[in-house]
């Protein structure tokens, strides 16, 4: 068993839609990830993703951006008056976590802000699960039995009773006391109706709603710092760029895009060959050979980007059928289902299809109310995984 690494742009693409590799990154995130969409393979994973496309609709994605996230950005962002500091992290986990619960299926108990505040230390846990085939400096065994708890917790306070809700409002349903479209539109509700169909038990599908609401958040909040970043740095070095950026969201959806290409949510994806693949860089994987597909490689490909392919260009001029965002949210079977949400959706040819995202929406929010690094702090990057993440990224609001 060999390990093959392909960073040329064109075979990343081709390993990227190969399936007889199976997906595995999340091998060693088996607590909350052990057979979900993600890590699911063939016959199994393409059944899970028909259902679960129920809810990514088109009248979903706008009805998220019209109606979703502008309330929730303003409800964070009000307890962050002119002249207060921030961790940048931070406030994107509490503006995330609100979104991530919604479209998983998850309801809030009491709406307490200690309620918040457990919302988000479990979504920081389900992420070190998600990375721990990625860390550096960390035990291992320590992060799995605070998961594990988190987990328990997870189940206890938000899972169960949210589960035996959509499943009242269900059985509702059927019998005709509710119309169908009075449902929540949400994975766990999708699930639920489809339960049996998908060959799922309670704790896998206790795994699958966790996923959802890690998957919702947590690299959107990684992407976050990476986003404001550039963005303040850009602002910095050219007259006149925050001005332009405030008054235009679609110019800030052009530094979104092009802060994904730079920094996927990982720097790889990885597979197991299944059968023998022979890749467009010459390259041979053989049953069991394991396939490290660089897309932070691939995205900076001079022959795809340009001679500036690893600098920051929001203004780059992009080849024909080459994306804004490289390959960031992948190909194939495992293309993110979550994408237009968290990007947006460029209009085309003058059309009216576009869409900012999330990221798009709460970056400008930021900028309009006038944020700015926090000189008198640090920010300092996770040394404790091999992802470019800011752990700590601190900021001040001037307005």
């Amino acid at each position: 068993m060999k390990t093959i690494e392909i960073t040329d742009y064109l075979a990343c693409e081709q390993a990227l839609k190969e399936n007889p590799l199976r997906q595995a990154l999340y091998d060693e995130a088996e607590i909350v990830m052990d057979r979900v969409l993600v890590t699911l393979h063939g016959e199994e994973h393409r059944r899970r993703r028909l259902v679960e496309m129920r809810v990514f609709r088109r009248d979903f994605f706008r009805r998220y951006e019209q109606e979703v996230i502008p309330g929730i950005v303003d409800a964070v962002l009000k307890n962050y008056p002119k002249g207060s500091s921030a961790d940048l992290v931070d406030l994107g986990y509490r503006c995330l976590v609100y979104l991530a619960i919604t479209f998983a299926g998850l309801d809030r108990q009491d709406g307490s802000r200690e309620e918040v505040d457990t919302l988000v230390k479990m979504l920081r846990l389900f992420g070190v699960s998600a990375t721990l085939g990625q860390a550096i400096d960390r035990d291992k065994e320590a992060a799995r039995r605070e998961i594990r708890a988190a987990v328990a917790e997870f189940d206890r306070r938000f899972f169960t009773p949210s589960c035996e809700r959509r499943q009242t409002l269900i059985d509702q349903a059927k019998r005709g006391e509710i119309s169908a479209d009075d449902l929540p539109m949400d994975v766990l509700t999708v699930c639920l109706q489809s339960q049996t169909e998908l060959g799922l038990d309670r704790d896998g599908l206790l795994r699958e709603v966790a996923f959802y609401f890690l998957a919702g958040a947590h690299t959107s909040v990684h992407s976050l710092g990476h986003i404001v970043h550039h963005l303040l740095e850009w602002s910095a070095g050219h007259n006149g760029a925050r001005a332009a950026l405030e008054a235009d969201p679609t110019l800030v959806q052009k530094f979104v895009h092009e802060s994904f290409r730079l920094h996927p949510s990982s720097p790889v994806a990885v597979r197991i060959a299944l059968e023998p693949v022979n890749f467009l860089d010459s390259q041979r994987a053989e049953p069991g050979d394991k396939v490290v597909i660089s897309l932070r490689g691939a995205n900076r490909s001079v022959e795809r980007f340009g001679a500036d392919a690893d600098q920051f260009n929001p203004y780059r001029e992009m080849k024909p059928g080459v994306e804004e965002t490289g390959i960031t949210f992948g190909r194939g079977m495992h293309v993110c289902l979550g994408r237009n949400l968290a990007a947006g959706l460029l209009a085309t040819n003058g059309g009216s299809t576009q869409q900012f995202g999330m990221l798009t929406y709460l970056a400008h929010r930021l900028l309009c109310r006038g944020i700015a690094a926090d000189t008198a702090r640090q920010a300092k990057l996770d040394q404790a995984i091999s992802r470019e993440t800011w752990a700590f990224y601190p900021v001040v609001f001037t307005r």
